[in-house]
């Protein structure tokens, strides 16, 4: 289960991220996860204080990931002290994390429903 850890605002997207780590047993799919600041969700305006995670990265217990503002390519890899970290951006060309007030709240998918591709049977 990923679970906020911490954050770091700044004035520079490059340098604004946001840290998640999970914490379950089992390993985490990233990709449906939600990242939204309160005032995003206050006023419904989700282009700003939001972000979703489309990246299929597998995140194992104990490890991190970094949700970086600025640009950037997703990937693996490893801090100073040897802790495996996934590396993922939002591509914005301002800060985002600075500008907003309040607690952070982390959405996690819940369930997916997609239509059938064929009908499963054909009744005559």
């Amino acid at each position: 289960m990923l679970r906020i850890v911490g954050i770091q605002r700044h004035d520079v997207p490059e340098r604004e991220f946001v840290l998640l780590q999970n914490q379950g047993s089992m390993r985490a799919s990233l990709r449906g996860h939600v990242l939204l600041s309160e005032s995003a969700l206050e006023t419904s305006d989700l282009s700003f204080g939001a972000h979703a995670f489309t990246d299929d990265a597998l995140v194992p217990p104990g490890m991190y990931v970094l949700l970086f503002s600025g640009s950037g390519e997703p990937k693996w890899g490893k801090t100073k002290d040897g802790m495996v970290v996934f590396h993922a951006y939002m591509n914005r060309p301002h800060t985002v994390w600075s500008r907003t007030s309040g607690p952070m709240h982390l959405l996690q998918r819940q369930h997916t429903y997609s239509e059938p591709k064929e009908p499963a049977l054909l009744l005559r």
